[in-house]
């Protein structure tokens, strides 16, 4: 309901214990991804707090909009949400040291982060805040060296008149210590801010900007397949509900589903609190042993879990659970999925694409080549005794129809010039993990060719290949190098160079049928 637009004016706000503590917040071990989650969980609580006056207000399709500014002329970061404010009962309390909020069904918990994060963030900040249904503004400027060294015990807010409709918080950031600049930490809070929010940002509740950016979360298409272990049953869709009862009394409700392509950017065992993820894939993403298996396991690659962690309590810097002695811990919870989840997990380790599809996009590998129609080899000279890996008699201008370049890689080495041109051998029968082909020019001031094919039937390459880029740059890069070095190595007079290629191709192969490697 509307507040008494008479309330009292709130004169001073209380700012003790802490005056030393304060002082000690720009150490805290923060992001800036992880510090401006405290303010938008506040901002979120006061939405959900004040969900049905604000939709009575603006209508049913009102959502709340965080938007995050930072300003690099000025060195300014802003917060603002258009939130229900942050109203005279409970101002003072949001400036007080530790001083949780009345009702703890949201995501402020604690009364730490916002005075935590502004600190930890810079030197001077101020909140500006109108509540809903309240005809005043209220300001409170902090710096922490003045509180620090006058030793301040209140603040006193500055207050001016406003519209009862006007609700809003704005939180700015003055003389950073830890500025959010840098195009890495850039991408670090455009990815992390709505992965955190995806279940905010999947129920259509919210919007949220990055310097007028709005961000989005990546859903990506979930495995529609046949079980791997009798492919005569029907195919069925991978994402099913669970429920999991635990030994403390206490229920987890979530889902568990398999992606249709490798992901491991994405796959994690992903814990939330209130809607908020607390563990999961946020780098390093959380991925058991116990659940997940080893290394590059096919699990890593496809199996997702969401659960709904409501009824146990994060740790103050929301990266964790404190699972307290008689709580059931992390362990249960993946024995109890583990239980109850037995054909999904199986699919999980057992499935395989069919085939990969030379027309999927490929990555980019270091500075490319676009391809003009070069002179591309087909078929190498026949070895000899005395030359066993002779240079190819001629090229041909077109790539032979079972083959499909991906990437041209330039170097320089040893005062020659390189261009390792990479290849996908995709027709039936290229079960060998790395094929290569040099063409040496007459003049050694010539650019280098080297033709390296990659073998998409080999089993190396049918296990690990995968639409993540990351993983298709490094195996690209792996076939080059074993190419290279072949080549360095009959160049320098070695023997039989040749052996080392085999071997590796064999080594791979056991490592992709788990004879190695598990």
């Amino acid at each position: 309901m509307p507040k008494d637009s008479k309330q009292p004016l709130a004169s001073s706000v209380d700012i003790t214990p802490g005056v030393g503590v304060y002082g000690m917040f720009r150490s805290f071990n923060y992001k800036p991804w992880l510090a401006l989650g405290e303010f938008l969980d506040n901002s979120i609580t006061s939405f959900q707090q004040s969900r049905l006056e604000l939709r009575r207000i603006h209508g049913p399709g009102f959502k709340l909009r965080l938007m995050i500014d930072y300003d690099t002329d000025r060195d300014v970061l802003t917060i603002r949400d258009n939130a229900a404010g942050i109203d005279t009962k409970r101002f003072a309390a949001a400036f007080a040291l530790a001083m949780p909020p009345d009702d703890l069904r949201f995501i402020s918990r604690y009364g730490v982060g916002m005075k935590a994060a502004a600190c930890w963030f810079a030197q001077n900040w101020s909140v500006k805040t109108s509540a809903i249904g309240e005809t005043i503004e209220r300001t409170l400027t902090w710096s922490t060296a003045e509180i620090t060294q006058r030793g301040l015990t209140s603040l006193e807010p500055s207050i001016r008149k406003v519209d009862a409709k006007e609700h809003y918080t704005v939180i700015e950031l003055r003389d950073l210590i830890h500025p959010p600049t840098g195009s890495r930490t850039v991408e670090k809070i455009k990815s992390y801010l709505p992965n955190i929010y995806r279940e905010f940002l999947r129920d259509g509740e919210i919007e949220l900007l990055w310097n007028g950016q709005e961000l989005t979360f990546d859903e990506y298409p979930v495995l529609e397949a046949a079980p791997q272990w009798d492919k005569s049953k029907p195919s069925r869709i991978w994402d099913d509900s669970i429920e999991l009862h635990m030994s403390d009394g206490r229920t987890i409700r979530g889902r568990i589903f398999l992606l249709k392509k490798f992901k491991r950017a994405y796959t994690a065992l992903n814990l939330f609190w209130h809607n908020r993820l607390i563990m999961g894939n946020i780098e390093p993403n959380h991925r058991p042993e116990e659940l997940y298996g080893k290394g590059n396991s096919f699990e890593t690659g496809r199996l997702c879990v969401e659960l709904q962690m409501d009824e146990y309590e994060p740790t103050v810097d929301k990266m964790g659970f404190k699972f307290q002695d008689g709580e059931a811990g992390l362990e249960e919870i993946i024995q109890e999925i583990k239980k109850r989840c037995g054909p999904i997990l199986r699919q999980a380790r057992e499935y395989r694409e069919p085939k990969i599809d030379p027309d999927d996009d490929l990555p980019e590998v270091g500075p490319i080549i676009l391809v003009p129609g070069g002179e591309i080899v087909t078929t190498p000279a026949k070895p000899t005794a005395t030359d066993p890996y002779p240079a190819p008699e001629k090229p041909r201008p077109n790539l032979p129809p079972a083959t499909k370049e991906i990437a041209r890689v330039p170097f320089s080495l040893d005062g020659l010039n390189w261009e390792v041109i990479v290849l996908l051998g995709i027709g039936p029968g290229e079960n060998v993990f790395v094929k290569i082909e040099e063409a040496k020019p007459v003049d050694p001031s010539e650019v280098q060719r080297l033709f390296i094919t990659i073998g998409t039937q080999h089993p190396f390459v049918l296990h690990y290949w995968s639409d993540d880029r990351d993983v298709q740059r490094l195996m690209i890069l792996l076939a080059s190098a074993i190419g290279f070095g072949e080549i360095a190595a009959r160049r320098a007079g070695a023997k039989y160079p040749s052996y080392v290629r085999n071997n590796v191709d064999e080594f791979l192969r056991r490592v992709a049928y788990g004879e190695l490697g598990n």
